[in-house]
């Protein structure tokens, strides 16, 4: 199996995984914001991160039954959604006074998800043609 192939799986898996694992109870706990929980009683997550983790999923899940072209695209999608919203994020945190370990680790999973989409395209790179 491909890399590529290999690391939009995972990352399908863990976008679905994030949304079921918070249904479980317990999972999330209340904060005073709407819309607004504690995953584990550590990491916000809002209405709109369950939204994004969700399509997220969906979406690889489509592009690995599409094929390889369409995995690539979508890793290449997700890659840069998910950089940008790394970065944002730990812009919004310096700037907002947040501490640098806990800006790092609350946005160290989307860092993880660049650096493997990074890894995946990068090895993928002989294989990529994406004009049909």
């Amino acid at each position: 199996m491909k890399i590529a192939k290999i690391i939009a799986t995972f990352l399908t898996a863990l976008f679905i995984g994030i949304v079921l694992i918070e249904r479980i109870p317990g999972v999330l706990v209340d904060t005073d914001a709407p819309y607004e929980w504690l995953m584990f009683g550590l990491f916000k997550i809002a209405l709109l991160d369950d939204i994004t983790h969700g399509l997220s999923g969906l979406a690889g899940i489509v592009a690995l039954l599409s094929g390889y072209r369409w995995t690539v695209k979508y890793l290449m999608v997700i890659g840069g959604y998910y950089s940008l919203d790394a970065l944002f994020y730990i812009t919004n945190g310096f700037f907002t006074g947040q501490g640098v370990i806990d800006n790092f680790l609350l946005n160290g999973p989307h860092i993880l998800i660049a650096v493997l989409v990074i890894i995946a395209l990068s090895k993928s790179v002989h294989h990529i043609e994406l004009t049909e």
